[in-house]
């Protein structure tokens, strides 16, 4: 079990209790012990003083202290298999006197020596009797801090349900459990009410994007579409590559609008991927730039090559590409190693390169060419659902962005 999770956390302290419990009940019962065996060494002595003046017991004084007289045979048999705990001896004259505890089947007897005989004394009170009411006590304790641990781990154990239900939110799939949690009343229900409210409006949200997205591309789709239709009514032939040309990107432009828009919708790894000729991969992203004429120095063997989705490693070249062309100058390609490398010159970045892979982050050039900051965010999160990353180093006046390991 992680020792940093709650129920780990509950588990010791409940053990933790458990364990001062019973260390406690040992100190009190050992103290019970030896507060009555002071009694008993104490009625020994009252025994004693009785023998020597009396020479012999009287049973009313065995009653004021208590005490009762073992039968010869049982004592017998007693002293000869129980246990000495404690033992005193004293001479008096011409008698030897002694006085000492045993203890036999769990109970303790007071043993009273003289020269002439052995005396065998068990107090009236049962053990069992004597222990019982710490024994009851130790008992409802233990019951009180059962009764406690189960209750807190049936109050917990809808936690599980709550992180399912986060973790099916976060693969977008129906949440299950927002029925369960519907008419609690403690704390952990309040929170889960709270998330599946959240996670409603936040599906509200992301189905409004959605719909906005998938109208506007449509309607951008239908002038492109005309546009093309129109381009090749021209009788000039320049300007019918040319207006075919811009139209043909246009639309190029809005496929990568609708895979950006993949992306950024699932989290899930990319698993559609092939053999991509990374040179035919830079080819297609300095075409969608419009970089063909661009001088662009690429040191990269013609069979280099990677598994990938292709429309999202498009994305990502022409992104680092893209910022290689804007904010640096001498832009270069090269392979080094399993690692692919986009270095321009220009000055080192002003900040971590977290600081720039977060969305929405425009401090990377200046604002006159600066997009959304979505580029360095995009180029991170298809990368990493690769099973690659992004690096960054700056070396001798150069920016180094590199991918891999390819």
């Amino acid at each position: 079990m992680n020792r940093h999770s709650i129920f780990f956390k509950l588990n010791l302290l409940f053990a933790t209790a458990l364990i001062v419990t019973i260390i406690a009940a040992g100190l009190v019962v050992r103290q019970m012990q030896r507060r009555d065996w002071a009694s008993l060494m104490l009625k020994s002595r009252v025994v004693l003083q009785e023998l020597r003046r009396e020479r012999s017991l009287s049973g009313e004084l065995l009653k004021n202290l208590d005490l009762e007289r073992v039968p010869a045979e049982r004592a017998e048999r007693i002293l000869g298999e129980g246990r000495l705990l404690h033992s005193m001896a004293r001479h008096g004259g011409r008698h030897r006197y002694s006085r000492g505890m045993l203890r036999y089947g769990g109970e303790i007897y007071l043993v009273i020596r003289t020269s002439e005989k052995t005396i065998l004394l068990h107090p009236r009170r049962n053990t069992l009797r004597l222990y019982l009411l710490p024994a009851l006590l130790f008992l409802a304790i233990l019951g009180l801090l059962s009764l406690s641990y189960w209750t807190l781990r049936r109050s917990l154990d809808p936690m599980r349900r709550l992180e399912e239900d986060i973790r099916r939110y976060g693969r977008g799939e129906a949440l299950k459990y927002r029925e369960f949690f519907a008419s609690g009343q403690d704390e952990l229900a309040e929170i889960a009410r709270a998330f599946y409210a959240s996670a409603e409006q936040l599906q509200r949200y992301g189905e409004a994007r959605r719909l906005f997205l998938r109208n506007l591309l449509h309607e951008l789709n239908t002038p492109v579409t005309k546009g093309k239709l129109l381009a090749e009514l021209s009788e000039e032939p320049r300007t019918r590559r040319m207006l075919g040309s811009i139209f043909e990107r246009l639309a190029s432009l809005l496929g990568e609008l609708v895979e950006v828009e993949r992306i950024a919708a699932s989290p899930e790894p990319f698993t559609e991927r092939e053999k991509l000729s990374v040179p035919d991969l830079l080819e297609e992203a300095c075409r969608r730039l419009y970089c063909e004429e661009t001088a662009i120095e690429v040191e990269i063997p013609e069979e280099a090559a990677l598994f990938a989705d292709r429309e999202a490693m498009v994305i990502v070249f022409k992104n680092l590409l893209d910022n290689a062309l804007k904010y640096g100058r001498n832009p270069r390609i090269l392979l080094a190693g399993n690692f692919l490398e986009f270095r321009s010159g220009g000055p080192a970045l002003s900040h971590p390169l977290a600081f720039y892979t977060e969305p929405f982050r425009q401090e990377y050039g200046t604002r006159e060419k600066s997009g959304f900051g979505l580029g360095l965010y995009l180029v991170r999160e298809i990368l990493e659902r690769h099973g690659m990353s992004l690096e960054y180093r700056y070396e001798a006046g150069e920016n180094v962005f590199a991918i891999g390991p390819l």
